[in-house]
C-alpha cells in the first residue's frame, strides 16, 4: 500500500477528485494538498509540510496542477516538487517535464529538434521580424510563451491592428511568440498519453464565430478515433518533454497533423464526458507500479 499525494491548486477540481478516487480504488492511501499551502523549514532536519502532513513521508505525488503566476511563489512551488524528488519521493509528472511543457518556446524547440511536425514558429522581441514571419505565413497565432486555457491569444494578419496586438504583447511580456496559423476544420485534437500509449482522444470543436477550441473558452468535446498517426505523434511529443502522462494538442491541416503543444497537467474531464474514458485510473495504475 502506497501513500500517494495529489498536488492541486483548486481542491474542488474534477480531475483531482477523480485521481483521489482512483488512488482509493487501487488500495492506496490518497493525500490531497495544495502546493500553495506547503511550508519548508530549513533546520538540521529539513521539514516540507502542509498542515500535519510531512510530504517527505509520501511514496509518490501526482501533480494535478502547479498554478499560475510568474513570481517567487511559482518558483517556490516548483522548488518544493524538485526537493521532494531529491528526497526520494516519486513525482509524476516530473517537475522538469511540467516546466518544459508549460514553456511553449522550449516545447516547440524540442518538437523541431526531434523532427515532429509542428507549425513554423518565431520567438523575437523585434516587431519587424514578427511581421516578416506574418507576411510569409499569411496569418499567425500570437500567444504567451507561458499561457493556459486559450487566454490572450490572437489570430493576426499583416495590418495595423496586429501592430497594436504585438506592441501590447511586447510591452506586457518582453518577447513575442508567433506560430503559423494552420487552416483546419474548426477543431483541434487532444490526445491523452499515459505511459507511452494513447489512452483516448477527443476533438475540441470551437464555438460558432470563434477559432479557439479550448474547452475553457466554450469548445465542445467530441469523440475522436485514435489513428496510428495520432498515436505516434502524441507519444513522440510526450516523450520529448519527458512526461509520464500528458495532453497533446494537434491540429488537422492540409498537410496532415501538426503538434501545437503539450499540457503536462491536463484535465481529464473532457475526455470522460465525451468518451467515458477515465484516464486518471491509468495514471494511478502507472504510479502504483513505479
Amino acid at each position: 500500500m502506497k501513500r500517494i499525494g495529489i498536488a492541486v491548486t483548486e481542491s474542488r477540481d474534477w480531475t483531482a477528485h477523480a485521481i483521489y478516487s482512483a488512488v482509493t480504488e487501487t488500495g492506496n492511501n490518497p493525500f490531497m494538498f495544495r502546493l500553495h499551502d506547503v511550508s519548508t523549514e530549513l533546520v538540521a532536519d529539513i521539514h516540507i509540510t502542509t498542515g500535519d502532513l510531512d510530504l517527505e513521508t509520501l511514496d509518490a505525488v501526482i501533480v494535478r496542477d502547479v498554478g499560475g503566476g510568474g513570481g517567487e511563489d511559482m518558483s517556490y512551488r516548483f522548488d518544493v516538487l524538485c526537493n521532494l524528488e531529491r528526497s526520494g519521493v516519486l513525482i509524476v509528472n516530473p517537475p522538469e517535464a511540467i516546466q518544459v511543457s508549460a514553456n511553449k518556446h522550449m516545447a516547440s524547440y524540442l518538437f523541431n529538434k526531434h523532427n515532429l511536425p509542428t507549425p513554423e514558429t518565431m520567438i523575437t522581441a523585434d516587431i519587424n521580424e514578427a511581421f516578416i514571419a506574418i507576411r510569409k505565413w499569411g496569418r499567425a497565432v500570437v500567444k504567451p510563451i507561458f499561457g493556459f486555457k486559450g487566454q490572450d491569444i490572437h489570430c493576426s494578419k499583416d495590418n495595423d491592428r496586429t501592430r497594436k496586438v504585438l506592441q501590447n504583447a511586447l510591452d506586457k511580456r518582453g518577447v513575442l511568440y508567433l506560430q503559423q496559423y494552420i487552416p483546419n476544420p474548426g477543431r483541434d485534437i487532444r490526445a491523452f498519453v499515459v505511459d507511452d500509449h494513447v489512452a483516448g482522444a477527443i476533438y475540441r470543436a470551437a464555438p460558432s464565430g470563434s477559432w479557439i477550441s479550448n474547452l475553457s473558452r466554450g469548445g465542445t468535446p467530441e469523440p475522436c478515433t485514435v489513428t496510428s498517426e495520432i498515436g505516434e505523434l502524441a507519444c513522440g511529443a510526450a516523450q520529448v518533454v519527458g512526461a509520464v502522462y500528458a495532453g497533446v494538442d494537434m491540429v488537422e491541416g492540409p498537410d496532415g497533423l501538426s503538434i501545437l503543444e503539450v499540457n503536462g497537467t491536463p484535465s481529464a474531464r473532457g475526455i470522460f464526458e465525451a468518451c467515458g474514458v477515465d484516464v486518471t485510473r491509468e495514471i494511478v495504475q502507472v504510479v502504483s507500479k513505479l
